[in-house]
């Protein structure tokens, strides 16, 4: 516990740059990342020791607030891997890591160029599938009427 508090602490008193943004923006993905396989791991156990509770959550899962945390994932995922690639290339040739900056910010370039037609496209297919269900997209299903 205390190196994680120590690892927060330090990541807001340094005021690096590329680097620093990089490192930071690596760490958030992959705790996303995380967090999604720890949700996913925890629905699909319930297919198998829990259909009822599978049930109710793939209905939660519908909801507009998880179609939105999907384009967040897609985003994360993206992001991590370009970003991942380019430390384990500065990593094989460290006399690279001059050109950090620059390294980065082609990350940052490439993320962008690939992940924007990405979530416009998750984002136009959402408010599609929103718009033909009308309110009903916007109500969050009950346990009850899955567990009786």
């Amino acid at each position: 516990m205390s190196s994680l508090i120590l690892t927060i602490r330090e990541s807001v008193r340094y005021r690096g740059r590329s680097g620093h943004y990089s490192w930071i923006a690596h760490r958030l993905s992959g705790l996303a990342i995380l967090g999604f396989l720890v949700l996913h791991s925890w629905d699909t156990a319930n297919a198998h020791f829990y259909p009822e509770l599978y049930a109710w959550s793939i209905a939660l899962f519908k909801h507009p607030i998880f179609a939105i945390g999907e384009i967040g994932v897609m985003a994360a995922v993206l992001y991590h891997a370009f970003n991942g690639i380019r430390i384990t290339i500065l990593d094989f040739k460290p006399e690279w890591w001059k050109h950090q900056k620059r390294s980065a910010t082609i990350v940052w370039v490439l993320f962008a160029v690939i992940f924007i037609p990405i979530g416009l496209y998750m984002l136009v297919e959402f408010f599609g599938r929103c718009g033909e269900l009308g309110a009903a997209c916007w109500q969050f299903p009950r346990l009850s009427d899955f567990i009786g």
